[in-house]
């Protein structure tokens, strides 16, 4: 993508076969003498986080010290759990079906209602330690079989998984202590990324 800048300001943006539509490119690329006669620049892009954690949305393409950018928005997700709302800032509610409730006449009965119990958008910290809890559990899973054979016949477990199996605990534990400490979003991202599961022999 291209913008074409004109007297110090972007005047239009796209490609090639867009800005000039009767001209025609070998290879579908512009030489450097036709860019500068024709006030071309490569569009570059400004920051985008990841998506992870942050609602990344694509904004103007805007100079920034004389280089054509497309912005973007980055909006940090919610650490934490919140209450659901709908548009106009109302508490939702959990809905279950009542399979009694009159619809009117010649209509089947049945209609989903509210509970008492909230509805909750969880945050980050909820969705993160959850997965972290899966990757334990994961990670344990394939030696399952030798603490069910400890405990109907007494069969010991080898050493070596007995240390493999605690530093995975250990490890889940470290994280989700971190997660549930992570000040902001970026802080979070740094927990993530320094994930140090233990290796089986």
């Amino acid at each position: 993508m291209y913008a074409q800048i004109k007297d110090g300001a972007i005047a239009a943006t796209g490609t090639l076969k867009q800005l000039f539509p009767n001209t025609s490119f070998p290879g579908g690329i512009a030489d450097a003498d036709f860019k500068t006669a024709n006030g071309l620049k490569d569009i570059v892009n400004a920051e985008q986080k990841d998506r992870q954690y942050y609602y990344v949305t694509q904004g103007d393409v805007t100079l920034v010290s004389g280089v054509p950018t497309q912005g973007f928005t980055n909006t940090a997700m919610a650490l934490e759990d919140i209450d659901a709302k709908d548009a106009d800032g109302n508490q939702l509610y959990v809905q279950v079906l009542d399979p009694d409730f009159n619809n009117g006449e010649g209509r089947p009965a049945g209609k989903m209602v509210d509970t008492s119990e909230k509805l909750i958008t969880r945050g980050l910290k909820y969705n993160f330690k959850n997965q972290i809890k899966s990757q334990s559990n994961s990670a344990l899973a394939g030696t399952d079989w030798m603490v069910i054979r400890k405990a109907e016949r007494s069969v010991a477990i080898p050493s070596t998984t007995v240390t493999y199996r605690a530093a995975v605990v250990t490890e889940c534990a470290r994280l989700e202590a971190a997660i549930a400490g992570a000040a902001d979003v970026d802080a979070l991202q740094a927990v993530m990324q320094a994930q140090n599961w233990p290796e089986q022999d």
